[in-house]
């Protein structure tokens, strides 16, 4: 099967196709932008950001302390920011109770 990019474009003869052109892209003419390409996993290049919390300082500044969840979870120190609203989402899930044969 040839690619789009071989595939032969037929040319727009009549005003009856260029007007369904419109109406099918909203009136929009020209390129689309690219999408933005955004790391779904990014690494924390913070020092400590993720370990447990031993009744201790948090390891540097400007570090969050997220509770574990009603299960018994333990408590982290996390950085400011990405982190601690992946740790706080995360808690909130592992708080929603299970149902008898494993659906939510």
């Amino acid at each position: 099967m040839p690619t789009r990019a071989q595939r032969p474009r037929l040319p727009e003869v009549s005003e009856g196709q260029r007007k369904a052109r419109l109406a099918w892209n909203g009136g929009k003419t020209g390129t689309s932008r690219p999408g933005v390409s955004l790391s779904v996993f990014d690494v924390c290049t913070v020092d400590g950001c993720g370990s447990p919390v031993n009744g201790s300082r948090p390891p540097a500044d400007g570090m969050v302390q997220v509770g574990g969840a009603a299960d018994g979870a333990a408590e982290h120190w996390y950085c400011a920011g990405r982190c601690e609203a992946i740790a706080r989402a995360r808690a909130e899930l592992r708080a929603i109770p299970m149902r008898p044969g494993g659906g939510r």
